[in-house]
């Protein structure tokens, strides 16, 4: 797993999120909960579930498979974690609480993922809510392409 650091104050909030969802859900404060957590948002980008996994039992940590995909579920409930499904069929996550918005462009000739911003796309989301008279709550754009072959 790649890192990126976080400060202490960041972690505390994130904890804090995830802590009133359990409570509000009459959920289980688990220690293997927490140290999901942890590692989620000492990830520096996309990951899956074995490569946390894996990650996770490097550093000598006791957490089931089922365990990590119940976590991740409740993580992605409480707007903490995104879910992407990528070009294959596994999913992929990106913690998501100090996360700027952004978009993907996928890669299909050989799996690169790139994030990018692109402002018009807010400009999108205003005229959608304007024009349908709803709240854009969120949005996700995969745009899939192709490399050009150079000659």
């Amino acid at each position: 797993l790649a890192y990126t650091s976080m400060s202490e104050t960041q972690l505390d909030r994130v904890r804090d999120v995830f802590t009133r969802y359990l409570k509000e859900r009459g959920q289980r404060k688990t220690p293997e909960r927490y140290a999901i957590l942890s590692e989620v948002y000492a990830e520096a980008g996309h990951f899956d579930v074995e490569t946390l996994y894996s990650g996770m039992k490097a550093k000598n940590y006791h957490v089931s498979r089922a365990t990590l995909y119940n976590t991740l579920d409740l993580l992605v409930e409480c707007g903490l974690v995104r879910r992407h499904q990528f070009a294959t069929n596994q999913a992929h996550y990106e913690k998501s609480y100090f996360n700027r918005q952004h978009d993907h462009l996928l890669m299909v000739d050989n799996g690169e993922v790139i994030e990018f911003c692109d402002p018009r796309i807010q400009q999108i989301k205003a005229s959608i809510a304007e024009l349908f008279g709803v709240e854009v709550t969120g949005h996700q754009l995969y745009i899939y392409a192709k490399s050009k072959n150079i000659q």
